[in-house]
């Protein structure tokens, strides 16, 4: 019963904060116009990775540490942290911007740039504290609701009329208020900024490799849309943006799931390890092959009924989203449940170089000479590399636990 709570508080939050851009999305691909469209997509896309960056891998090993932290210490760890990513994010959201604007189509350029701003900011966010110690409500109360207001305002903006900028630089409000609301409840902002700074550098030392994974794995899928944009027409990169969409709808509820039975797995001092890692990796393989269902049968409808029949994805593209999304629901949980829980970080860190190896010069080169089509094979060859690399390593510590198991009896 426990994990049923688990899953659905934590599943369902940031399932619906997935759900809730599509108030903005369709008004934009419709209404906006095409520069708009695309322009936000780099923003999200340029801003994604750099959120990666500032994030600093405690998506990955925040959940586990909080958990596994002296209850007493744990506010001490949070504040560790924000210290830590505060340092990355200014000159995150630097970057972003002008890359961003740099990226879009001109008459865009500025929507495209406060996107990325708004989006690298959210690498602050304090979802990995409050997955670790199983508490969704202040995720509702400081994140979801916020950006759920700001979005709707965006949506409005658009239909009367309004700049498509508006979106982005409401969202940005939404974003820093309610990480800053959050922080101050933890911790006093006068301590928080005026002293531990020692003591959150050795923390983002600590988590080097973690961070590393991240950036790296999002070099091939926070940052497709910016290569597609860079090597296809226009016209594919409105098209391969639309399955990027529901594609990330898709990631965010498997991200979820992850995050709800991260801290479960390894509670009660490992006991349970190996049956809830077991545990772990069939639920996710069961999403991963609805999500694979969803995307083939109904991807191509769902993109025309959003976004209009012009940047609507076609049936290959949406079966390869699918692939994808099936990959990266068995990765989560073999790479968070089973080598992050045994402590096998760089074995983790290996199976996303040789993603990234594989899809960067995949996806530019296949979405110049294919489009959409292309940047999609790029995307699903990339996940498919990061599982079999994963899987290897699974079954190699699988056997050396039970030669430990036989040589302890």
């Amino acid at each position: 019963m426990a994990l049923l709570r688990r899953l659905a508080s934590f599943s369902a939050i940031p399932a619906i904060s997935a759900l809730i851009p599509f108030l903005v999305l369709p008004f934009l691909a419709r209404s906006a116009g095409a520069d708009a469209w695309v322009a936000i997509a780099v923003g999200q896309s340029v801003g994604g990775f750099l959120a990666l960056v500032v994030s600093l891998g405690l998506n990955v090993v925040g959940p586990t540490l909080v958990a596994t932290t002296p209850e007493a210490e744990r506010p001490a760890l949070f504040a560790d942290g924000t210290r830590a990513r505060l340092l990355a994010a200014v000159p995150a959201a630097a970057v972003g911007a002008i890359v961003a604007a740099l990226l879009s189509p001109a008459s865009e350029a500025l929507s495209g740039a406060l996107m990325a701003v708004a989006i690298t900011f959210g690498g602050l966010s304090s979802g990995w504290y409050l997955i670790g110690l199983g508490r969704p409500l202040p995720l509702i109360t400081y994140e979801l609701v916020p950006r759920a207001i700001a979005t709707a305002a965006g949506a409005a903006v658009v239909i009367a009329g309004g700049s498509a900028a508006w979106y982005p630089a409401l969202l940005l409000v939404a974003v820093l208020g309610g990480v800053g609301a959050y922080a101050s409840r933890v911790v006093s902002p006068r301590l928080l900024l005026t002293t531990g700074w020692r003591a959150s550098a050795t923390l983002a030392r600590r988590n080097l490799a973690a961070a590393a994974t991240e950036t790296v794995s999002g070099a091939y899928t926070t940052l497709a849309v910016s290569l597609v944009t860079g090597a296809a027409s226009t016209a594919q990169a409105a098209a391969y943006v639309s399955g990027d969409k529901l594609f990330r709808m898709g990631q965010t509820v498997v991200g979820a799931q992850g995050n709800a039975l991260q801290g479960w797995v390894v509670e009660d001092e490992r006991a349970h390890l190996v049956a809830r890692a077991r545990t772990a990796v069939l639920l996710h393989g069961a999403l991963g092959l609805a999500g694979l269902a969803a995307f083939a049968l109904l991807g191509p409808w769902l993109t025309a009924v959003l976004f209009g029949e012009k940047v609507a994805i076609d049936r290959m593209t949406a079966v390869l989203f699918g692939v994808a999304i099936l990959c990266v629901s068995l990765t989560t949980a073999l790479g968070r449940h089973v080598l992050v829980a045994y402590g096998r970080s760089r074995d983790l860190f290996v199976s996303v170089i040789s993603g990234a190896v594989v899809g960067v010069p995949a996806t530019l080169i296949l979405a110049g000479l294919l489009g959409a089509p292309g940047g999609a094979i790029g995307l699903a060859s990339a996940e498919a590399v990061v599982l079999a690399v994963q899987l290897g390593y699974v079954i190699r510590l699988r056997g050396r636990e039970r030669v430990r198991v036989r040589e302890e009896a």
